[in-house]
């Protein structure tokens, strides 16, 4: 089990309830901030999903795990990725909690037994998307944008759910196009580059 990499991390028993298992894990490694944040991700994600036809289960379970690595400490993740021979890029490099998205996938996977492959893949690049990104992709992407972790409401708040009434893509180039222009970029992922040329290319 990938977790025995980190012993300080602590693994309450499973009880195939996806989202007490998940509350139990943050609580019982002091993540009470991050429990919150997933739930309200998971409900967000949820109402996209009524919105454009998808899944609802699926878009809850990526809310409830897209951060279930935040557990592991940053410079963990770094290691584990670079011991494995994983590619790192530069701003994952420069800021390792960028890895959080990779590493909350092998989480879901390996810990919590998480199997379906459009929920895997929306965890793995919530933070950054990927180019040729399915709509759960974006759905878990923008979910995570409009329940943000911070306090008050975020400054894309209503660009971002206005361009949700038209499509997917367009709520996902409208956040992209805010945090570039904003300074609110630390350093270009090289999925998000790639994910932000196809969507500009997209009709």
């Amino acid at each position: 089990m990938m977790l025995t990499h980190f012993p300080y991390v602590v693994t309450p028993p499973l009880t195939n309830c996806l989202e007490s298992d998940v509350q139990a894990f943050l609580e019982a490694n002091g993540r009470p901030k991050t429990l919150a944040h997933v739930q309200a991700v998971a409900e967000v994600c949820g109402q996209i999903a009524r919105q454009y036809g998808l899944d609802e289960r699926k878009c809850r379970a990526a809310g409830l795990l897209h951060d279930i690595s935040a557990v592991i400490k940053p410079a963990d993740m770094l290691h584990y990725v670079a011991s494995h021979s994983l590619p790192v890029c530069e701003a994952e490099e420069r800021y390792n909690f960028l890895l959080h998205q990779r590493m909350s996938r092998f989480v879901a996977e390996d810990h919590f037994g998480m199997t379906d492959s459009a929920v895997l893949s929306a965890i793995e690049c919530h933070t950054t998307l990927y180019a040729n990104a399915t709509p759960y992709d974006m759905a878990l992407f923008i979910a995570d944008k409009l329940a943000w972790d911070q306090q008050g409401i975020p400054p894309y708040d209503e660009a971002v759910r206005h361009a949700l009434d038209h499509s997917l893509e367009a709520a996902c180039l409208a956040y992209m196009e805010d945090t570039m222009t904003s300074g609110r970029m630390l350093c270009p992922h090289t999925n998000w580059t790639l994910a932000y040329d196809w969507l500009t290319q997209k009709p």
